[in-house]
Parts: C-alpha cells; structure tokens; sequence
C-alpha cells in the first residue's frame, strides 16, 4: 500500500484545485493501485459547488485508479455551514463521509457548526480514520474509537497567526510523531504549502508528511513532503501491527480501546 500526500504551492477559490493536483500527479509520474490513497488537502473544494467537488474528487480517483481521502469543503446542511469531505474507492464511489467538530480561528465565521468529526473505514484489510485539521489535536476525536486505525488521514489547512511557520511546524511534527506511537498508526498528513493563505487570510505552515509508528531508526520518524508538492510513501503495515502486539503484551495499549475489546 502506498500512500500519497499533496501540498500544492497555489490555491483558487473556484473548482480547479482538485484538478490542479491531477496535474502534479502526473507530474510525479503516480500510478495507482486499488489499495493506494491519495490524500487531498482541507479545504480543497473550496469555492466549488458540492457537486463539483463530488464530481471533481471521484474522477480523481477513477483517474489514478486508487481510494481518494477528499480533502474537504464547505456544504450547507440545516441552514448551517460544514467543513465536510468525503472518502471514495478507486471506483469513485462514496465510502465514507467525515466532517470538522472543531472549526478554528477565523474559521468559525463562516462555518459556526460543529461537524459529525472523523470517520472510520476501510482500504482493502487496513483499517482507517480521517479527521480535519485542528480535530487532530483534539483527544476526544480518538476516544471510543472501537476499531484501532492503521492509518490516521489528516487533510490540512495549517494557518498560523506567526510571522513565521517554525513554530507551527514544531508542533505539528511532534504532535504527528507522538500520535503515531499513541495509536501505533501511521499518520499521514497533507497540506497547503506555505505562504499558502485561508480563512483569515493567515498562511499556511505547510507540514505535509507522514509519521511512521515504529521505525527501526529515528530519522524515519517523519518523513515530510517539504518543498515538493507531492509525496509518495510505502506503509510498512507489518511494523505496525507488530508494535500493536508488543504494546498488548506489555499492557501499553490505549485504556478506552482495550475496554472496548474486552
């Protein structure tokens, strides 16, 4: 299984984004398999219709031939705004559906509703979860989860008020590292390249890349997309489920998961 994370240089506020990130696969020269996930940035539909961003991520999929995490966008449900995307098979068919419980910052001007949060599913025989953004930081997004991911999904919109995107970064790489051994998963994080910029007009802090749970030396912690705009990782699954049977054997698994199991 591979895993691809974006991080394009350049945002519209119109349809074209999806397909813009077509284009950069291309350019990495990505061939898909059924098991494969690209995963887009949030706020990657913004500015499209939902039926054009519907119709923009599942012909991504069909296109690359591989299960597409859709980053997210703004839909109008019950007279409220959500920060919602959808995940789609290499067929692009709907799978799943997740949606933000925590807008952030300047954010909550446009959308003030608090979303239905992340989603559990399923890519062949690997379990996974997505969640948007600021949800990642947020304990409450991972209690009560009754299955354990492989792989945490994380589309991102890393605005940062700072002048500068260090301290965003630092952040977010420990955060990544440190919930990768919490769940021994793998997380995979795609975002906007900085100075990118969103709600609030603050940029991005572009920290694309992917956290490996156990890896045998500690510069493959994380693994960032950093200037590129397009990522390709293999995801060692064996790894990680052999930490998960170390961690069972050593009573170091997460409280609330092994309640659920037992």
């Amino acid at each position: 299984m591979r895993v691809v994370l974006t991080q394009p240089k350049t945002k519209a506020n119109d349809q074209s984004n999806v397909r813009q990130i077509g284009r950069l696969l291309h350019k990495a020269a990505f061939v898909g398999d059924t098991h494969d996930a690209i995963v887009l940035p949030e706020l990657v539909g913004e500015g499209a219709t939902a039926d054009e961003y519907l119709r923009d991520v599942s012909a991504l999929a069909r296109e690359f031939g591989c299960h597409v995490i859709g980053g997210s966008h703004f839909v109008t449900e019950r007279d409220a705004i959500i920060n919602r995307g959808v995940v789609v098979n290499a067929d692009g068919e709907i799978i799943a559906q997740y949606s933000k419980a925590n807008p952030y910052g300047a954010e909550r001007v446009v959308s003030d509703a608090r979303g239905q949060g992340g989603v559990s599913f399923r890519i062949g025989d690997v379990e996974c979860f997505a969640a948007i953004c600021a949800d990642f930081f947020h304990l409450e997004t991972f209690q009560g989860l009754r299955t354990r991911p492989e792989i945490l999904f994380v589309p991102a919109f890393t605005v940062s008020r700072k002048s500068s995107p260090i301290m965003a970064r630092a952040r977010w790489r420990h955060a990544m590292i440190a919930r990768a051994f919490e769940q021994a998963a793998f997380v995979a994080v795609s975002d906007w390249a900085h100075p990118v910029t969103g709600y609030g007009r603050y940029p991005s802090s572009g920290v694309a890349g992917l956290a490996h749970p156990d890896p045998s030396e500690p510069s493959d912690l994380l693994k960032l997309v950093g200037r590129r705009q397009v990522g390709i990782f293999d995801i060692d699954l064996e790894a990680c489920r052999l930490l998960r049977a170390d961690q069972r054997a050593r009573g170091f698994e997460i409280a609330r998961v092994r309640e659920l199991q037992g």
